[in-house]
Formats: C-alpha cells, structure tokens, sequence
C-alpha cells in the first residue's frame, strides 16, 4: 500500500480554526459536512470519511469534531499512555487536510451528561447548524454513549440535516481504528503502524529538569529499540534510540526548545 504521505514540512501549514462551543448564526462556516469521532491519530480510515464528506459537500466547509481531553482520558484518567497524538500534533495533523474548522468541545461532566437528543438538536443543529454530519457504525454520543448512528439518522431527519453512515476501511490485519494502530506501535511493527496511519507518527518529546528527553506523557508508547526519525522543525534525519522509560536518545539530538516533535518514519532494530 502506498502511503499518503505530505513531504512538506509540518509547520509550513498554518493551524486550523479552533471551535470550542456556538458559531454566530451569520459565520460563514455554518452549513458545514461535519466528521463525528475522535480522530485521534487522522489514519486511512479518517481519510476516507474526508473524501466522503468532501464528496457529499460540494464545496460546502468541511470540519471534524474532536473533543479534548479525549473521552478515554476523562473516563478513567489514570489509564496507561494511549493517545497516538497530542493536542498541537492532532491540530498540526488536522491542517495538512484543510479543513475549515474543528469543532473541539471540552468533554467534561457537562458534555459528556447530555442527553443524545441534546446533543443532536442542540450542539450540531443549533449551536454550528451543520447540513450533513458523518459517523462511522460504532459511533456513540450523548450520556452513557446511549446515541447510535440510527438515532443520529432521526434526529437529523428532525432538525433538517442529513446523516451518512460511512462503511467500514479494512486492511489485511482487521478494521482500521486507532486502537489497531497503539497496538502495533506497543508490539514495535512501525512500519505496519505507519501503513496503517498513511503518514509518519508525530512524536511530541520535551527535555525534562534532568536533562533527558522525553515522550510526552499522553503518547502511546512504543516497543523499545531504535528508530529512523526526522526532526520537524529542520527536517535532519536521525537515529533514536527509545527506552521502556519513552526517554528518546536521538543520534542527532537537537537543541533544547519547549518542545520538540519527530517524525517517525520507520524502525531500524
């Protein structure tokens, strides 16, 4: 498979929009095909959905809705690393697509106790007032994840806006999720990772008081061993060496900034 990879640097691309709660009834991006999801980590999956909604848009805005902190997090906070991207690397990831917005609602009690009703007539219709969403089959809302794309489907028909179920993307190991792609970076199969995702990982590292680099604390770790990289914000193509403590000991190692974001392309042992 080949992947669909952007060569240009990263940071080339300016950040999109960010919406946390009601666009004015006049901004020009209401009416927008909107992607329901996570969207952690924007793998070949996700990207069929873009293609989807941008098919079903007809030059319409696009966006995706991505909640913060991701559900996962919130629900049981003291969960083992898991997010294949952070906030900036979610939102640098999100510009490469062009979208015209992302709809980032903070998932805390409030959110997360809505009712799937409110969610539907109140945040989709009369908060950004979307003409089309799009969900895949598992997708869940509303309290206790009690929505379904079948409500969804009602609810649109209700409030005037349209619902499309998008299929499931396989690939030869399964359905393409996010959680497939944790587990082959957890299990050290970067490259089937990297196929899977469409793109390199975005590894987000700060160095710490002790002078060690290390993974951002959110990251899904990867197995231990050495890595082919690129340095983002200068494109330099190191060796990094990560450990069980997700410290990275690149052979190249860059200098010390707020943070640093690698481009994994790969695993060398």
């Amino acid at each position: 498979m080949q992947l669909l990879r952007s060569n240009d640097p990263i940071h080339r691309f300016h950040l999109p929009r960010i919406v946390e709660s009601t666009l004015p009834w006049d901004d020009p991006v209401r009416g927008a095909v909107l992607l329901l999801g996570n969207f952690d980590g924007f793998h070949l999956g996700h990207r069929s959905l873009l293609r989807l909604a941008r098919g079903v848009a007809q030059g319409r805005p696009v966006a995706v809705m991505s909640c913060e902190p991701h559900p996962r997090s919130f629900f049981t906070p003291d969960i083992a690393p898991f997010r294949l991207t952070t906030r900036l690397t979610k939102h640098r990831g999100f510009a490469i697509q062009a979208l015209d917005y992302v709809f980032e609602p903070r998932f805390d009690h409030r959110f997360s106790s809505q009712s799937p009703e409110d969610f539907a007539s109140t945040v989709l219709h009369r908060d950004l007032g979307v003409s089309h969403v799009i969900c895949g089959a598992d997708f869940r809302f509303g309290r206790n994840r009690q929505g379904d794309p079948a409500l969804l489907q009602k609810m649109g028909r209700r409030f005037g806006y349209g619902v499309t179920v998008a299929p499931t993307v396989a690939s030869g190991s399964g359905r393409i999720s996010s959680t497939l792609i944790r587990t082959c970076i957890q299990r050290g199969e970067a490259e089937h990772a990297l196929e899977l995702l469409g793109a390199d990982w975005h590894i987000e590292a700060r160095y710490g008081p002790d002078g060690a680099l290390r993974m951002d604390p959110s990251l899904c770790r990867p197995a231990p061993g050495l890595y082919r990289a690129v340095t983002v914000s200068s494109e330099i193509e190191c060796a990094i060496e990560i450990n069980a403590a997700a410290v990275l000991r690149p052979d190249r190692a860059p200098a010390p900034t707020e943070a640093i974001t690698f481009r994994l392309t790969g695993r060398i042992s």
